[in-house]
């Protein structure tokens, strides 16, 4: 899926850069098209106001209240993450691959563990290529036989995998930069100076701790030195920032669920960060409300990961959030206008849009579709559109019990005008203070 070139996750002086790498990136705006919206001025005037630090929105546009587990964005299966990318599993794919690979062994689990390879997060998918080696020479072993009998090393599971995330970076560079590049010369550097990994050298020996933010911060400051595409960069972030960096997590996986459980449960570890969930765009602690127009979806991994930290820091580790982010919007409108989650969403793209742009004080700016636009979408194609709930609005404002109350009536006009609607900051009730504690 191409996406419109026209935000980062950068501070902005990063991007006054050579007039080469501007050209490039002017270059590759123009002929990237958006599949959901592919009007090239309206993205030129969307680039120039992010540039100049003012975006203009409509406000006429708002959610409801909602609960989390009824944020119906998170029906649809395999929706990209907004952070890291990855594609997400409902409840029901979560609960369909326990029971698959709970109950397989040898060459059937190792395919089902293939067949799912890019729903596992970093981690979790270091400890399953583990588990895969260990399938070649046991083809009897179940996930915490194929752990038990070989006495799992958390450090070296870790370590193994980050060599392998390293060099698969440098082949998608070589793809696409060609052999000899900014970012292939920067992987094998730190493949050499952190893993000692040489070719007349068979076994890595570590010989510093791998700094995962340094190391992703490094690429992204390859593009705008070295004046490397935007979208070229995209994809070679897109491989990057599956690296691990965790011990504890993978000891504390192999210990709990490798040698303390049954393989079903196992499995559903493996497998369950990968599930759905609604992410508080403006954190729930600091008087983020409950409510569709400060949602988005994203896997339980990055969400948990995030708990209340800004964007800004966050981005540091998730550099190519920004595509990502619009990449899920397509996405979801695309259901939206297929009416895959009912009449009550077709201004959800906007209010994704505002959220987005507020949270990230204009350094984030998407391209979406408007309601007006979803019907045409849909009259075009012949479909029809789905009836709204009101029951659903009405039910969930009785579950809802935050503070937020939508935008004021004395903002909802209908022209367009600069954004200074922000989100309130209430008395913290006793749950946001724990809330923002536990965070």
């Amino acid at each position: 899926m191409h996406v419109q070139r026209i935000f980062a996750a950068t501070p902005l002086a990063m991007m006054a850069t050579s007039q080469k790498s501007k050209e490039q990136n002017q270059e590759l705006t123009k002929n990237v098209t958006n599949p959901i919206e592919a009007n090239s001025s309206r993205a030129s005037q969307i680039a120039r106001n992010y540039f100049f630090g003012s975006q203009m929105v409509n406000p006429a546009f708002t959610g409801f209240p909602c609960s989390t587990s009824n944020f119906r964005v998170k029906e649809l299966e395999d929706m990209p993450c907004t952070c890291c990318g990855r594609p997400m599993m409902t409840n029901k794919q979560v609960d369909e691959f326990t029971m698959k690979a709970g109950n397989a062994a040898g060459a059937e689990l190792n395919q089902i563990l293939d067949d799912n390879m890019n729903y596992f997060r970093a981690e979790e998918k270091a400890i399953v290529h583990f588990i895969q080696k260990q399938l070649k020479d046991m083809p009897d072993a179940t996930l915490t036989t194929a752990v038990k009998r070989k006495g799992a090393d958390a450090a070296q599971i870790l370590k193994d995998e980050q060599i392998d995330v390293i060099k698969r970076t440098s082949e998608k560079s070589k793809e696409l930069l060609g052999e000899g590049n900014p970012v292939q010369n920067a992987c094998e550097r730190e493949l050499k100076t952190t893993f000692a990994v040489a070719a007349d050298r068979k076994k890595p020996k570590s010989t510093g701790n791998f700094n995962r933010t340094n190391f992703l911060t490094g690429l992204v400051d390859l593009e705008h030195k070295k004046g490397i595409q935007h979208e070229q960069m995209h994809k070679i972030l897109d491989v990057a920032v599956q690296l691990p960096e965790s011990e504890k997590i993978i000891s504390k996986m192999i210990t709990t669920y490798g040698y303390g459980s049954s393989d079903e449960k196992f499995a559903h570890r493996l497998i369950q960060k990968a599930v759905v969930t609604a992410e508080h765009i403006h954190p729930k602690s600091k008087g983020g409300p409950n409510a569709t127009d400060n949602y988005m979806g994203e896997c339980q991994e990055c969400n948990g990961s995030r708990g209340n930290m800004s964007y800004e820091e966050w981005m540091k580790r998730y550099p190519n959030m920004p595509d990502n982010i619009q990449v899920h919007a397509d996405a979801v409108t695309e259901e939206i206008i297929k009416g895959k989650i009912g009449g009550n969403y077709d201004d959800y793209p906007v209010d994704l849009k505002d959220a987005v742009y507020k949270e990230t004080e204009g350094k984030v700016v998407l391209t979406v579709k408007n309601p007006e636009e979803i019907d045409k979408a849909r009259e075009e194609r012949g479909l029809t559109k789905p009836t709204a709930d009101a029951k659903e609005k009405a039910n969930a404002s009785g579950a809802y019990q935050g503070s937020y109350h939508g935008i004021p009536e004395n903002q909802k006009a209908g022209k367009k005008h600069h954004h200074i609607v922000r989100f309130p900051e209430p008395a913290q009730t006793k749950e946001a203070k724990e809330d923002e504690k536990a965070a």
